[in-house]
């Protein structure tokens, strides 16, 4: 408890002489009226008088006087005006929202700043008053509801001490919308009604954004919420990250490999270190950096003679944040694929298939439309270890277990169906988006004849002729059949007849080598693909495969089944690392992937001072409850306006009597 003294030194003394005034106010009231009595009874009426008129008996049971003098002491206490030291509650709706993102692994605070901002939350928690509710939210870049609004302390600090660090990127919005939909409620109307309305009552909350504040902008109105932003960790932070790591082939000799970094310096003062980098587990090369404050710089180096193996690059240095330190790259080895032709006889489509970048892609083997009869044939159609049958102006009777393209036919099958043939055509729409048509021009393509396709369910137009769908491709269980519904030659007894001149555009070998790439799965660069933690990835695999083994970085091991799926959508991706992809039962890796960070917004671990969301700026806050003084002098009034009262009220009962 304290006081602050409101009044000077002559003030005091006035309101000191107040209640002896009061007191001696009552000494003085004497109550005496001349009225005749005899003589015996006026002696005892005045030795009466006597005793009423004592100090002592004049204040025997007087409670009008003990009512004003409480009064005074109330007005004396509140000029006074006590006080004691306390703090700004919460509200009585909050909501915590805890950052677990990978940057809050960061060792800049004691323990970590996950850890910081888990210790606040408590303390913040301790804050709330009865009645007060409160939510907790952790997030990185998806929202983690761990409690629901609630009053119970001890369940809101388990939810908190509950929440654990991530590898991922961090995204404010998702859990901003998690938030506003409580504060803020929908709005509906009929139609034919142009006023909508409200559908529930706004509940407004406090949030609370536990964060280093590196998620962007957020690009949402928070209505009903206030928001307060309480940054976590210190400004003077060391950090040397790694934003970049791949390995590429020497197009003239396979054998060598280059492998590329980029690294960045985000403190502020110039740093030295060694780069090391490391093949299958061991030490194969290193250099030494020295990067400026707040600077890159590329790392390069040169292998020779690999062809498959796992790459790991390390810094050597001592910083704030270690994840970003270490990077990782998969060799995929060179791979040819499984590649069937079937066809009479076709030039332009052979001479396409016979490029060298066509072979260094696949193996080509060519049969003509009779061998489809044959044992050997349908073994291998039926086996799934082909990975690609192209049929030139012909069907087999069974679709096989791979992926196909046809050219001037259609797919066995009520799937797939077609127009008579018309012409002449010309293209009116060309899907570059697509793979299978990236840096294809057929803008100036003549087509002699052609017809329209309906394609199946799921199917996706790649061109559209003057008279319908040209060419397409649609999923099949696990795998995918591309149409391309005119023959690029007419058969006749006597002769070939070009039905378009496609073939000697320079458009034509483009489509044929990207054909190959996606419809056999390959992939064409030598370093594995990377993803960010916890984003999926997708794996064009062998075909033959119906299930997949993915091996994480831990030794774990996860089965997917392929049923139904053209392409192979793997997300579990937490930890950093290499990841590998075998058919079941088999111990050849299929296809490397590697997960790394790779995040500036991450690695850069300097505390944001404000935030913005949507078009609100939100300043940083050093401590989300402030010290306030809580004074008590207005209750200390009304304590002396209610003792008024009560005296009046006394009084008035006396005077009536």
């Amino acid at each position: 408890m304290s006081w602050i003294n409101m009044l000077g030194p002559w003030q005091w003394l006035v309101m000191a002489a107040v209640p002896p005034l009061i007191v001696m106010l009552y000494f003085l009231k004497l109550r005496r009226a001349p009225v005749e009595v005899p003589s015996t009874y006026l002696w005892r009426r005045t030795l009466e008088d006597l005793h009423v008129n004592s100090i002592w008996q004049r204040l025997r049971k007087n409670l009008l006087l003990l009512l004003q003098l409480l009064a005074l002491l109330a007005l004396i206490l509140a000029c006074l005006r006590p006080g004691m030291r306390g703090e700004q509650t919460l509200g009585n709706r909050s909501i915590f929202m805890i950052d677990n993102s990978c940057s809050m692994q960061a060792t800049d605070v004691e323990t970590s700043r996950l850890e910081e901002a888990k210790r606040q939350t408590r303390a913040m928690l301790d804050g709330l008053a009865p009645g007060d509710v409160a939510m907790v939210v952790a997030f990185s870049d998806r929202a983690d509801v761990r409690q629901g609004f609630t009053g119970d302390k001890r369940k809101l600090k388990a939810a908190v001490e509950a929440i654990q660090p991530t590898n991922r990127t961090t995204d404010l919005n998702e859990a901003l919308r998690a938030a506003a939909g409580l504060a803020n409620p929908g709005r509906t109307s009929q139609i034919e009604d142009m006023v909508d309305i409200q559908v529930a009552e706004a509940l407004p909350a406090s949030l609370y954004i536990l964060s280093d504040g590196g998620f962007g902008t957020p690009q949402m109105d928070l209505g009903n919420l206030t928001a307060e932003y309480i940054p976590i960790g210190n400004s003077a932070v060391r950090n040397v990250g790694i934003l970049a790591f791949t390995v590429e082939r020497n197009t003239e000799n396979n054998g060598q490999v280059a492998a590329f970094s980029r690294v960045y310096n985000f403190g502020s003062e110039p740093v030295e270190f060694r780069v090391s980098l490391m093949l299958n587990g061991e030490l194969v090369d290193a250099s030494d950096v020295a990067i400026e404050a707040q600077s890159a710089t590329g790392v390069a180096f040169e292998l020779a003679a690999i062809d498959q193996g796992q790459l790991r690059l390390e810094l050597e240095v001592e910083d704030d944040f270690a994840f970003d330190n270490v990077a990782f790259a998969g060799l995929d080895p060179p791979r040819q694929l499984e590649v069937v032709l079937v066809s009479s006889g076709n030039t332009a489509l052979e001479a396409a298939l016979a490029t060298p970048q066509a072979q260094s892609l696949a193996s080509l083997r060519t049969v003509g439309p009779g061998d489809m009869e044959s044992a050997e044939f349908q073994q291998s159609a039926e086996s799934g270890t082909i990975d690609l049958f192209i049929f030139d102006q012909c069907a087999p009777q069974t679709l096989p277990a791979s992926n196909t393209l046809f050219i001037g036919t259609l797919p066995p099958g009520d799937a797939w169906r077609a127009d008579e043939p018309s012409g002449p055509l010309f293209v009116i729409d060309t899907n570059r988006a697509h793979p299978m048509l990236q840096y294809v021009d057929l803008g100036t393509v003549k087509i002699v004849e052609g017809r329209a396709l309906q394609m199946p369910a799921g199917g996706t137009e790649l061109v559209r002729s003057n008279a319908g769908i040209l060419m397409a491709v649609a999923p099949r269980d696990a795998y995918q059949d591309a149409v391309i519904a005119m023959p690029f030659l007419k058969r006749t007894e006597d002769r070939d007849v070009a039905n378009t001149d496609w073939p000697i555009k320079r458009s034509f070998p483009v489509f044929v080598f990207n054909a190959l790439e996606y419809l056999g799965g390959a992939v064409s660069t030598a370093g594995a693909r990377s993803v960010q933690p916890g984003h999926p990835v997708a794996l064009n695999l062998a075909s033959r495969f119906s299930q997949v083994e993915i091996l994480n970085p831990q030794g774990g091991q996860t089965s997917v089944d392929r049923t139904g799926q053209a392409q192979l959508i793997f997300t579990q991706t937490e930890e950093p690392g290499f990841y590998e992809a075998r058919g079941a039962g088999s111990d050849r890796m299929l296809q490397m992937f590697t997960v790394n960070l790779f995040s500036e917004q991450e690695s850069n671990l300097a505390p944001r001072t404000d935030v913005m969301i949507g078009a609100q700026n939100v300043i940083a806050s050093d401590a989300v409850r402030e010290v306030v003084r809580i004074e008590y002098w207005r209750w200390l009034l009304a304590a002396a306006l209610v003792v008024l009262s009560v005296e009046w009220v006394v009084y008035t009962r006396r005077v009536a009597i």
